[in-house]
């Protein structure tokens, strides 16, 4: 199945905090990337690695404090969890000034972690869409430009879009299949999926089926059918023509 987990970079300058900080993060069921101490290192990291959600301390070494770093790399839009065991309005009103997404207070239980790494996603998707980045979603799931989040055991993993071939209604769940062959299970609507994914690149084939039009194989329209990985897909014959147009079909 070609999904990832979250990778989270975590950068703290107590070295024992921040090992403690990166068992949490796997044992919730996040990748870690890290743990760094210092602003050279994050940045190399950031860049190099792109990570989905920045757990950082707002005291770190080096010249840059982690508040600085977090103004720093505002243009990414890189979500900024923030660690700090000061709880007073100016560290507050500050870090909200830097893709700030959330604040935690040491010391930090694992259930206090998970509930604000996963409001971290979330609140990340409700700010892209007051920008207009993104396209509507669910509470399990929300849409990137590039891929689809899925929200499975409490925990979110990042599906590539190239990567899926065709989905499955079944009643108010969908069954998304991806190019390795695997399946992911998404308590969404087929028609919410639909909204949700580019035009251009996916279509409604079929009540029950979306398809990636890049991954068709085989098309016979008079029978009724295409082929995606082998996989023979029902398409109505209202979507024949609309498939041909979109597919540059020569005859």
């Amino acid at each position: 199945m070609e999904s990832f987990k979250l990778d989270i970079l975590i950068v703290e300058d107590n070295l024992s905090f921040s090992l403690e900080l990166a068992i949490l993060v796997n044992d919730i069921g996040y990748n870690v990337i890290g743990p760094v101490d210092n602003a050279k290192e994050a940045l190399e990291l950031i860049y190099g690695r792109k990570p989905d959600i920045i757990l950082m301390d707002h005291e770190i070494k080096g010249d840059m404090m982690g508040i600085e770093l977090g103004e720093k790399i505002q243009h990414l839009n890189i979500p900024i969890l923030y660690i700090t065991s000061f709880g007073d309005d100016e560290h507050y009103n500050r870090a909200k000034k830097s893709n700030m997404i959330g604040y935690l207070v040491k010391p930090i239980e694992k259930i206090s972690l998970r509930t604000a790494l996963e409001l971290s996603v979330q609140n990340a998707y409700l700010k892209s869409k007051e920008t207009g980045q993104e396209k509507p979603a669910t509470n399990n799931q929300f849409l990137s430009k590039e891929c689809l989040f899925i929200k499975k055991n409490g925990t979110f993993h990042r599906l590539a879009i190239a990567a899926i071939t065709y989905i499955m209604s079944n009643d108010n769940y969908s069954e998304i299949f991806t190019s390795d062959g695997g399946s992911f299970i998404a308590r969404t609507p087929l028609s919410k999926l639909e909204e949700m994914l580019p035009a251009e690149d996916f279509m409604r084939t079929h009540r029950q089926y979306i398809i990636r039009l890049d991954k068709v194989d085989v098309i016979e329209l008079y029978e009724g059918f295409i082929k995606i990985g082998g996989e023979k897909l029902p398409i109505t014959r209202d979507k024949r023509r609309e498939l041909s147009a979109m597919l540059k079909i020569l005859k």
